[in-house]
């Protein structure tokens, strides 16, 4: 019964059923099977939402939304510019810093892919950049704002493995900053091989001038860590401050949002939480389906019967992501799969907060992969560039975050050693 279930799920998602609906199908199967009593969904349904630390997405997503529509994006590019703009390769450089900037801003590689692609690919093709390059480069970089916190999958991830949403903050800093500096090495390499463009050198003045444009949004991301790592604030109120620092920032410093943005923003953001709330609430009954199945017992008894090094599970359990994350949705794959891995990664001993930052990294990579890489698909659609031309600009990317996966796969220590 309990390959049926999972069979029927995947299949469903696979036909293009609605995720939570999908989710809600496999639990009325198992909730039937197991003859027990149908108002059992609803109480699980209705409790699968009922978490303090939930309320922190849609807090995230509004702040992120109201920090984009203030301008500050350009903000971060122009100063992103100033600092690396004169390196060759100038502008691909500023494309991964700004989204170094970026994910401490939005937590949301899709809004940060969008914002990115809109501004600087337009700008790379005019410098003379492949246009293949460009958006590849972009979608790549992207990856790293669910990695660098604030982070939306995090939450998510946090709250179904039942861990510090804090610490798994912190735990994607280092990771993060170390694909950054993979793909500017990428970077460098292609640059010089292309004779890619350089801007003037380097100038204090100008640095300077485009730091005091836009210290208000690089305030926010220090915020959010230093009051994590000191213990100030729990993530659902650094998610509260964001929003009311964001607006103030956009209202009264910058003077670029205005009550009507507001009015848009607010509903909107409202639509797009309420979706997400909607897949964890309907993960919830199948969750625990899956649970009375033992489900997570024998995943247990099947990798144990492969292997009991750690090591080797990590690589199976990397394997496995990789692919299903070519074809699932990211949020999808965390709340079906996170659940029935929690007791293995126990009965291994592995950090949870290690492999949430494994895991996430795993999916990103297949949002950059066919056939259902979503920021593939969002970047070519804004720059219009055929997919074929984007698969094959992006493979050293490919190759490049897969090499940084491995060594944060095994060197927790990159992971682990700011939570202390």
């Amino acid at each position: 019964m309990l390959a049926l279930i999972i069979a029927l799920l995947f299949i469903s998602i696979l036909l293009g059923t609605p995720i939570a609906v999908a989710m809600l199908g496999a639990s009325v199967m198992a909730i039937i099977s197991l003859d027990i009593p149908m108002n059992v969904l609803a109480q699980r349904v209705s409790s699968g939402v009922e978490s303090f630390p939930l309320l922190a997405i849609p807090m995230f997503m509004l702040a992120g939304a109201i920090m984009n529509r203030s301008g500050i994006s350009e903000r971060l590019f122009d100063f992103c510019r100033s600092l690396v703009g004169h390196l060759r390769g100038g502008l691909a450089h500023v494309n991964v810093l700004s989204s170094v900037l970026m994910a401490g801003i939005s937590g949301s590689s899709l809004a940060d892919c969008a914002a990115t692609t809109r501004v600087m690919v337009p700008q790379m093709v005019k410098h003379g950049y492949d246009k293949g390059f460009a958006v590849a480069l972009t979608a790549s970089s992207a990856t790293l704002s669910p990695i660098i916190p604030p982070s939306i999958l995090m939450i998510i991830y946090g709250w179904q493995a039942n861990i510090s949403i804090g610490d798994l903050f912190l735990a994607g800093i280092l990771p993060g900053l170390l694909i950054a500096c993979s793909l500017t090495i990428l970077i460098v390499f292609i640059s010089i091989r292309k004779n890619y463009p350089k801007d003037d050198s380097f100038s204090k003045a100008i640095a300077y001038a485009k730091l005091k444009q836009s210290v208000w949004a690089l305030l926010m991301p220090i915020i959010i860590i230093v009051g994590f790592r000191l213990g100030i604030f729990t993530v659902t109120e650094i998610a509260a401050i964001a929003v009311v620092y964001s607006f103030i920032v956009g209202k009264f410093i910058y003077k670029t949002l205005s009550w009507s943005d507001m009015l848009e923003l607010l509903p909107k953001t409202g639509r797009e939480a309420a979706t997400i709330l909607f897949i964890i609430a309907a993960s919830s009954p199948l969750a625990w389906s899956l649970s009375i199945l033992q489900a997570p017992q024998q995943m247990i008894s099947f990798v144990t019967s492969l292997t009991d090094s750690p090591w080797v599970t990590l690589l199976l359990l990397n394997v496995a992501l990789l692919v299903i994350g070519m074809f699932m949705e990211t949020i999808a794959v965390i709340i079906v799969l996170v659940p029935i891995l929690v007791p293995l990664l126990h009965a291994m001993d592995i950090s949870l907060v290690h492999f949430g930052v494994i895991m996430l990294i795993n999916l990103l990579i297949g949002q950059i992969t066919p056939p259902l890489g979503v920021l593939m698909f969002v970047s070519c659609d804004i720059a219009k560039l055929k997919t074929v031309e984007f698969i094959r600009s992006s493979a050293p990317f490919f190759f490049v975050l897969l090499a940084a996966l491995v060594i944060i796969t095994y060197v927790p220590w990159l992971s682990l050693t700011l939570i202390g």
